[in-house]
């Protein structure tokens, strides 16, 4: 099992010819990490000025141009991050 590099929210770019003349521009955007099969890892990813996410594997990302998560950097969400829901889900109560 690898170690995955990327985690939700980071800005991934593809490496050149991946996907042939449907290459996306810009950066992409890391929706979702999927679990791992085949010994591959996958993530959900949508790029910019798209309106869909597209299954990228972890050989398709451009390392050099991307940037992974670092150990220092925070995982903790802002409480109204761009996108986010207004439900907050550490408040809800339930009575049992």
């Amino acid at each position: 099992m690898r170690k995955n590099p990327y985690r939700c929210g980071d800005a991934v770019f593809l490496k050149p010819g991946v996907l042939g003349g449907n290459q996306p521009d810009g950066p992409g955007r890391i929706v979702s990490v999927m679990p791992e099969a085949q010994g591959t890892v996958r993530y959900r990813v949508r790029f910019q000025h798209e309106n869909f996410e597209r299954s990228i594997a972890l050989d398709e990302i451009d390392v050099p141009t991307s940037t992974p998560t670092r150990p220092g950097r925070s995982e903790s969400p802002s409480p109204r991050e761009a996108g986010s829901s207004w439900i907050n889900l550490n408040t809800i109560k339930i009575r049992k």
